[in-house]
């Protein structure tokens, strides 16, 4: 613990911040180092002399500054605290909690993202990045926009684009939406299902919410304090974002169940229990239902039932029985 106190004593000058970051990318000798940061000399060789006693910098045998083996590893982790610390704001009402600790230790890989603070201007920005896509478009989200993502998604099947999409296992869909469906956006799904061009899988839960494609992450969003989101976030075209990104999708992917054959688990499960089918429609239908909460509470638990309305699952199920 006194080492750690000590370094980050250090390190809690800006100028000597400043001297760490600027050997790191050119090795230089007191003079020219002192003009180039606007210090004088005797402040930067005292400046430096502090940086050889924790071994983040050296001097070699030229009389040349240069970072040390030690320095080159504490700027890297510096990168996670430099981004959060220049959102304070947005990760006091966001959280991490949840992330992965292997993805918050990288969380400096978006460094260079962009905070967007309008929930329109990140919509937007989803919608281009859509209708930009080429190759793949990548989603983890718990909802859809009726009037963009969908049809987008639509052409982008079109193009042969790739569609991978997470949601979670307790989506609700509302009844107004599921009307607004056009018949060319359902026939799409449909064939994209068929032809592995659109995978859709669930997770239990979301951490996050993420819309990207091979080119630029449209939007990475962090849950509210309570789990929710205001889809409030991140944009990046940078690779080391784009690659935190997608390390991060392809975490949850291998993670998540396919979503038909989850549908069709639940499915036998409501054909062989009692009652369990009579229940779903009626919840469907807004009917009350007397003497059944148990089982609403069993579908509830399986996903099907949130709220006393069916969830995407629910609806799956309920397509296929019989009416």
């Amino acid at each position: 613990m006194e080492n750690l106190s000590k370094l980050l004593f250090e390190l809690s000058n800006e100028d000597r911040l400043r001297i760490l970051q600027h050997i790191d990318r050119e090795a230089m000798n007191v003079t020219n180092l002192s003009k180039a940061l606007g210090l004088t000399t005797q402040e930067c060789s005292r400046h430096l002399s502090r940086l050889g006693e924790v071994g983040l910098a050296k001097k070699d045998i030229e009389g040349l500054h240069r970072i040390g083996p030690f320095g080159k590893v504490v700027l890297k982790l510096l990168l996670g605290l430099r981004f959060v610390s220049g959102h304070s704001d947005y990760f006091t009402a966001h959280s991490l909690e949840r992330l992965p600790p292997e993805f918050t230790s990288r969380i400096g890989d978006l460094a260079h993202s962009t905070h967007v603070k309008d929930v329109m201007a990140a919509f937007y920005n989803v919608d281009r990045v859509f209708e930009e896509a080429r190759e793949h478009i990548w989603v983890i989200t718990d909802q859809w926009l009726l009037g963009t993502w969908v049809p987008l998604t639509t052409r982008a099947i079109e193009r042969k684009v790739k569609v991978k999409h997470l949601e979670p296992e307790d989506r609700v869909v509302s009844p107004k939406i599921k009307e607004g469906f056009r018949a060319e956006d359902v026939e799409a799904a449909r064939r994209g299902r068929v032809t592995g061009l659109l995978e859709e899988r669930v997770l239990d839960r979301l951490d996050i919410c993420l819309y990207m494609s091979e080119k630029e992450v449209a939007g990475v969003a962090f849950p509210l304090l309570d789990g929710s989101f205001d889809y409030l976030g991140f944009t990046a075209t940078d690779e080391r974002s784009r690659k935190w990104c997608g390390d991060l999708f392809q975490y949850y992917w291998e993670r998540a169940r396919n979503r038909a054959k989850v549908a069709e688990e639940l499915y036998r499960w409501v054909t062989e229990t009692p009652k369990a089918s009579y229940v779903l429609k009626n919840i469907a239908a807004g009917n009350e239902i007397v003497d059944g909460e148990e089982l609403i509470s069993e579908l509830e638990s399986r996903s099907l039932v949130k709220q006393g309305k069916l969830t995407r699952l629910g609806d799956i199920v309920l397509e296929r029985l019989p009416q």
